[in-house]
Parts: C-alpha cells; structure tokens; sequence
C-alpha cells in the first residue's frame, strides 16, 4: 500500500471524530478561547525586553499540527495571529500575513532598526498596540514613530539604555499631528523626554526612570504640559521621580485632573513628590499613594515647600494614622494613612532619626487636611506627635499606641511620652485639640505619677470648658498587685472630670493599623500593563 492511500485513510478515519463534525463556527470559537488564554497569561510588566516582548505561542503553533482541517481552519482566521513580536523575523512575517487586515499587537525591539521602522510604516493603519524596546546600541526611538495610526489605543516605550542619551529637544510630537487618540501611554526608562500632543481620551498614563541622577535637565515644564495635556485621565503612575533635580514651579501652576481615580508614586524623593503632587487638583473620590520615598529632603535643599492645591479632595478626609517605626540604622520608617468616605492618601517614607520632628511638624502645612476628625498615632518619641496635634483643631479622637522597645523601657518607657502629652493638653493658652472627646491611651508601663498627671490634665480641660468625654486607658495591669491598685485608685480619681466613660484595661492590645479594602489594586490600573509589585504596607 502507498504512502498517499495510508494518507487517505487516514484522512477519512479523521473525519469520524467527534471535533471533526464540529461546525466550522464551533471550532473557531474554541480556537479563539486559546488566544484568550495566552493574552491572559502575559502581561507587559516593565521588567525588560522578554518579559514585554514574547508570547507564549506554543498553544497556537500546536492547533494547526493536528490535523489538515484544524490546521486551514486556524491559519484562515485572522484574529488568531493579531499578537505579534520580532523574537523570530521568520515568525514575525508569518503572522502578520496570516492576520490580514486585523487589527494587531506588535511588540518589537530596535536591535535592527531599519527593519523596525519598516514594520511600523507598512502595518501602521491597524496597529491597535504597539511595545516598543530601545537596544542598547540604537539609536533614541521617537524620531521612527512619525507615522499615522488611526486605531492604535496603547503604546509602551521600555529602554534599555541606562543612562539616556543626551537629547537636544525634550519634547517631540508623535505620530505627526498634535491629537493622539490613545488610551493608555507608558514611558519607562527614556530620561527626560516627554512627547508634546495633548491626549484628550488617555485614561492611564505610567511614567517611571524618567529622571536620573547626575542628569542636569529640568522637564518640569513638559512634565506639567504633558499631565495638562490629559483631561481624560484615571490612572496615572510615576516611579524614579526628584533624583538631584529641583522642581522648578510657582504658585500659579494648577493641572487640573478632573477624571482621577488612582494616583502612586514608588521610588521617588519625597519633597520633589509632594511638590509634583501639590501642582494637581484632585477630585474629592481618589486614592493616592506615595510609597517608599526616599530620604526626607530638608527645607534647605531649594525645592520649595507649599500647600497644595487640591483642597476638595483634602476636605474629604476624616480619618488619620499615623505610625514612626525605628531601625538600628537610625531611620525611621513614617507611614500615614489619611482615608475619608471614598478617598485616601497613603504615605511610606523613611528619614533620619532628627528629620522625623520636622517632617510631622510641616506635614499639615504641605498636605492642609481641616476636615480631620480622628488621629491614630503608634510612635515611640512625642516630639512630632505633638506637634502634629497642635495643626488638627478639630480633632475629636485621639488614639495613641507607644511603641515601647527594651531602651525606652530602660529610660523608664512611656512616662516622659506621657508627660509631655498630658502638659499639652492641660495648656489654656492655646487650648491644645479644644474639641477632642475621646483620648485612648496604649502603653505597657504606666505609673502613679503618671496618673496623677492625667487627672491634673482631666481636671483642667474640665475648668476651660473642653472636657473629655471617654477616656480609655490600656495598661499592664493586674488587680492583684497591690502597686497596680494604687494605680486603679488613681485613675478613678479622674471620673468627676469624664462627662461619659472611664474606663482601665488590662492590654486588650494596641490598636491595628491596617488598609481596608479600598487600598487593594483597582483591576483596571492593570488593564493595559502588570505595574511594579508595590509592597504592601504593614502596621
């Protein structure tokens, strides 16, 4: 028997299975499914060429070598092969025949750039996304994109060249007409070139190794000129921002960013942050963060210090935490969370031991939040703390968990907290927090003196007129111990001056600070990208 009549039987044998009398419909669509699948696992994640670039095409490639039917079925369908990158050239040029006229992904790399530029030129009236790479050794990628592409929604730019090249014009137009339609724009690692067309329908914009140390360019400018030029914007992510460069910017700058949702800033010096931040006018439901921000930058160092601008967002929050977490290092790891119905401001920063005071203490002044209601603080040191209260005047909840390490325990833990505490808040001129109902105290040791501190501190805002209402105190206590009763004696000494509840607990525990719900990654900042694992915030 021949080769071609084994072949024949073969094919007539294959018609009896079940998937070959599947309609021709059917079939297509279980095809489509596995394209779902590999665009569902992989995303451009910023982490370098392989990981934006590949495919996993494997999946596709085995569909056509099952049989001849599967095989014309799945070469004959355009949208099968509308995910393409220049991996393999052969490859390459095999699928963008096979899609046709769909409209397609690419993910190319200038390692040969003439080639590049011809994929673009030829194929760029249906490209839908575009990932490029810049090699190494090529040449600064805008001056290629000067083409038009009416449908493209996403374009990604990654370099590899560390540091950027030295350019003569910071702003470039792309795509050779000032309005670009695109939906999402990601600038990684291109130093401090920016384009200049105004976006009106971007809806998520990542920028992140734009600036660099060592790097005398200022982009502030086109920075601002490129957040004004983004009406329609959601969700929008700076990494690497403030290495050695001083913001350039008067009191008269506003970007107004009406559409707003999600704000994070990662990797970043923290005033060159704030500063950036305070030219943006928020709306009121948006959640920004500011995460791991480098060094605390001193009012010294030129980068002016101001309020900032987005008074209808800072209005919504009623709700502050605030916890100072020391090192061996002597640096200090802040975290604040300041959260109102539905919004919410996130800080993680770390400073030097004598930049925390100074840090607290202007914090009010940079980011102004008078709707303030309740304040939780966990902190070792008064000094900050105390300051930070005297710029909440309408503060009506005050919880504070020392944090009581073997030293301060040695030095005679909470007391010198406590006493300083309790001085502040017995002062009539001015009357520190004159609206505060609750105080709720945490601390492992507590002495007599230190109650009697509090009942002098409980008598006097009774006799200005701003009395406690509730007061909690949780200790290391025993009912037992005879010196723990005298403790109890004289904390009850206080209940004339309490209009509602006293109460002494036996550590019930200090307070948790922990994000709720509102603070997990809204799905939609990641529709176009995986976005750099930000590390959770713990208390």
């Amino acid at each position: 028997m021949t080769a071609e009549a084994l072949l024949q039987i073969r094919a007539q044998l294959n018609l009896l299975s079940p998937t070959a009398r599947l309609p021709l419909e059917i079939l297509v669509q279980c095809f489509e499914h596995v394209m779902s699948y590999v665009l569902s696992t992989r995303g451009s994640s910023f982490q370098g060429r392989r990981d934006i670039h590949q495919f996993p095409f494997r999946p596709l490639i085995t569909i056509t070598h099952v049989c001849k039917r599967w095989r014309e079925v799945a070469l004959s369908t355009s949208a099968l092969w509308t995910c393409i990158d220049d991996e393999r050239p052969a490859q390459m040029e095999a699928f963008l025949a096979r899609s046709q006229h769909t409209p397609i992904r690419l993910h190319l790399t200038t390692k040969d750039l003439l080639r590049t530029a011809l994929v673009l030129n030829t194929h760029a009236s249906r490209m839908r996304r575009l990932d490029l790479t810049i090699h190494p050794n090529a040449s600064f990628i805008p001056p290629i994109l000067q083409f038009e592409a009416p449908l493209l929604e996403c374009l990604t730019i990654c370099s590899e060249l560390n540091p950027p090249p030295p350019l003569e014009h910071f702003t470039m137009l792309l795509f050779r007409k000032r309005q670009v339609n695109l939906l999402a724009l990601a600038l990684v690692g291109l130093g401090p070139w920016l384009p200049g067309n105004c976006f009106p329908q971007l809806t998520h914009l990542h920028l992140s190794r734009f600036l660099y140390q060592g790097r005398a360019e200022n982009n502030t400018p086109h920075l601002k000129q490129l957040l004004s030029n983004t009406p329609s914007l959601q969700y929008l992510h700076v990494g690497g921002f403030g290495y050695d460069i001083t913001l350039e910017a008067d009191g008269r700058d506003v970007i107004p960013l009406p559409a707003l949702r999600d704000l994070t800033f990662t990797d970043s010096m923290f005033l060159p942050t704030l500063h950036l931040f305070a030219m943006l006018d928020l709306p009121k439901d948006v959640m920004v963060r500011l995460d791991t921000s480098g060094r605390y930058t001193s009012t010294n160092s030129g980068v002016p210090q101001r309020p900032i601008h987005s008074r209808e967002f800072l209005s919504g929050l009623t709700h502050i935490e605030v916890q100072l977490h020391d090192s061996y290092d002597k640096n200090e790891d802040v975290y604040l969370i300041a959260q109102g119905p539905s919004s919410g401001l996130l800080i993680q920063a770390w400073h030097m031991e004598d930049e925390r005071d100074t840090w607290l203490s202007q914090l009010t002044t940079i980011l102004p939040m008078p709707s303030i209601k309740e304040l939780h603080v966990s902190a070792y040191n008064p000094g900050g703390v105390l300051e930070l209260l005297r710029q909440l005047p309408h503060l009506t909840t005050l919880v504070v968990n020392i944090n009581e390490h073997e030293l301060t325990a040695l030095l005679g833990g909470s007391g010198r907290f406590l006493q300083e505490l309790y001085e502040r808040l017995a002062l009539a001129d001015p009357v520190l927090v004159p609206q505060l109902q609750v105080l709720e105290i945490h601390a492992c040791t507590y002495r007599v003196r230190e109650m009697a501190r509090f009942v002098a501190m409980s008598e006097a805002r009774h006799a200005l007129g701003c009395p406690l209402h509730t007061v909690i105190l949780d200790v290391d206590y025993d009912e037992e111990d005879e010196r723990d009763q005298s403790i109890k004696s004289a904390f009850l000494a206080a209940e004339p001056y309490i209009v509602k509840h006293l109460d002494l607990n036996t550590c019930i525990g200090s307070p948790s600070f922990v994000t709720d719900e509102r603070w997990k990654e809204d799905p939609e900042a990641e529709r176009w990208w995986t976005l750099p694992d930000v590390e959770p915030t713990c208390f």
